[in-house]
């Protein structure tokens, strides 16, 4: 196996290719010019946005066009339903980025940071239980200061074909796995280290094109879940949850951490403590350990409001402290600088 470190999305004139037999010099010059904003001919691949671009296409198909058309008409209960389509979109996601990854990105897919071992498990551990304390907190905060109050315990939900407590949990745990691992390997994986290969240039350090590519990657995320925000501030709730698990990847160079921050905030958030029965629809489908009912001021309870936006930086807190005691001077360990993988093209 052989690598050499490239710069990024800039061409080295060295090794531009010469053209097919036949081709005069103008004709190569133009063809050239033609494909620059698409083609990196010194990484004999896409550049970087449209890496990005096309990956991204194809995985919002397979996420949102093909689970809406197999399962926009089901009667199934809300949390088999839930596990149904992201079953499906872990598939569509996995698919997608092995094929990409081989043929388009030019690299094995443990370089997005699925290299699991003995460390990555213990890794992705550490960042469910930081979460679930953190999150705890959050309910301990409402219910001290009365601005909510606990109205029931091992609720399966109020849809009319809910399943049993314990079913349903159990199929939100395994749902909210799934979409940890998908979310995590697109938009930390794949996202942001394309990003930062694209960014990094001579105008850029290997550590500004990262911190760009967090920005980049981050507000992409939001921009995914705008969905879910009813403001444009709780559209930065979204954008610095995003920070959070882009910051966990980039010192580690590992997607243990940031799956398990996201696995376990989607289950603490909307299915341990009931954070989330905040909005009227969730308490429509989401089977809850404890689900409080919320009487405090929305800038404070609400999804985005201030005690949440608290505890995902205390999360940020606790993941950088624990990588600092594990793994010594928290750095950025993730390169921007593209390493030409001759097995892997």
């Amino acid at each position: 196996m052989s690598k050499s470190n490239m710069p990024r999305d800039a061409d080295d004139p060295s090794k531009q290719a010469t053209g097919s037999t036949g081709e005069t010099g103008h004709q190569r010059q133009l063809k050239g010019i033609l494909l620059a904003p698409f083609w990196n001919r010194t990484e004999r691949r896409p550049r970087a946005l449209w890496r990005i671009l096309g990956a991204f296409v194809l995985v919002a198909i397979g996420s949102q066009v093909l689970p809406f058309v197999l399962f926009g008409n089901s009667d199934l209960p809300p949390s088999v339903l839930g596990l149904a389509q992201n079953a499906f979109t872990v598939g569509t996601v996995v698919l997608v980025i092995a094929v990409w990854a081989r043929y388009v990105d030019h690299r094995r897919v443990t370089e997005y940071g699925l290299k699991v071992g003995p460390e990555w498990l213990r890794d992705a551990s550490i960042g469910v239980v930081i979460t679930f304390v953190a999150w705890g907190l959050a309910l301990a905060v409402h219910l001290t200061t009365g601005w909510a109050h606990i109205a029931a315990v091992l609720s399966p939900g109020n849809a009319a074909n809910a399943l049993p407590f314990a079913l349903a949990l159990l199929a939100f745990v395994v749902q909210f796995l799934l979409v940890g691992i998908w979310e995590e390997l697109l938009f930390r994986g794949l996202v942001l280290k394309n990003a930062a290969e694209g960014f990094h240039s001579q105008w850029a350090s290997e550590r500004g094109a990262v911190l760009a590519g967090l920005g980049a990657s981050s507000l992409l995320f939001g921009v995914v879940h705008a969905d879910q925000a009813t403001s444009l501030p709780a559209l930065g709730f979204w954008v610095l949850m995003g920070l959070v698990l882009g910051s966990t990847y980039i010192v580690t160079d590992s997607l243990a951490i940031p799956i398990g921050l996201h696995f376990a905030t989607n289950l603490a958030f909307n299915n341990v403590y009931g954070l989330s029965n905040v909005r009227p629809e969730t308490a429509e489908i989401a089977a809850m350990l404890l689900r409080p009912e919320f009487t405090g001021p929305t800038r404070f309870v609400g999804v985005s409001g201030l005690v949440n936006v608290g505890v995902v930086v205390l999360i940020a807190v606790l993941s950088i402290g624990y990588v600092t005691i594990q793994y010594g001077l928290v750095r950025v360990r993730v390169s921007s600088a593209y390493a030409i993988d001759s097995e892997s093209t």
